[in-house]
């Protein structure tokens, strides 16, 4: 068994690599994360006695963040505020021009008459789609966040009737906090704007 240490570089504080506390661990996966004011670098762990997580993988917490993180449109929020804006104002601008503005001009009588009352109607099909696309990207990382954030995690073997809670091991939980702290929280706020 070796000794790792985690290690974090905040962008906002110096670059220097800081060490924060030493974790004993068997494990040499190492989960990157990328987000606009914080690089955290953290490993999957198992507990100090060698009893492993019983958690799947795939409901793991930390996998959980790992492929939210990656996927369409959660890593949005991750970037940079303004490339989150830039592509927030590009999905309401197609869905305004593609489906908001047909449907306001042709699926109404006399629309020639009163345009600026369709571009209007346009445009607010435009905000509503962005209104959709922000909120299911923050009950996402909210989803994630609070998994992150609890010291235990609910989880099923093999299928909606046997529900399980493995209550995480210190340096799980530590971890697990770390990462949502520093992470998901300043996304959560990212996702806000």
């Amino acid at each position: 068994m070796a000794t790792i240490s985690i290690r974090m570089s905040p962008k906002l504080f110096s670059p220097s690599t800081k060490t924060l506390f030493p974790i004993h661990t068997n494990k040499s996966i190492t989960i990157t994360n990328n987000s606009n004011r914080t690089k955290l670098s953290l490993l999957y762990l198992s507990s100090r006695n060698g009893t492993e997580c019983p958690v799947p993988l795939e409901q793991q917490p930390i996998n959980e963040y790992q492929s939210l993180s990656t996927s369409f449109p959660f890593s949005w929020a991750a970037g940079d505020v303004v490339e989150y804006g830039s592509r927030l104002f590009v999905v309401g601008f197609s869905f305004a021009l593609l489906v908001g503005l047909p449907v306001a001009w042709f699926g109404t009588v006399g629309a020639q008459y009163e345009p600026a009352k369709r571009i209007v109607c346009a445009a607010s099909s435009g905000v509503l789609a962005v209104t959709f696309a922000v909120v299911r990207m923050y009950l996402g990382w909210a989803y994630v966040g609070n998994r992150l954030l609890s010291a235990t995690v609910e989880y099923e073997e093999t299928g909606w009737y046997d529900g399980q809670i493995w209550v995480k091991t210190a340096e799980v939980l530590a971890r697990d906090r770390l990462l949502g702290s520093f992470s998901v929280s300043i996304l959560l706020t990212t996702t806000a704007l």
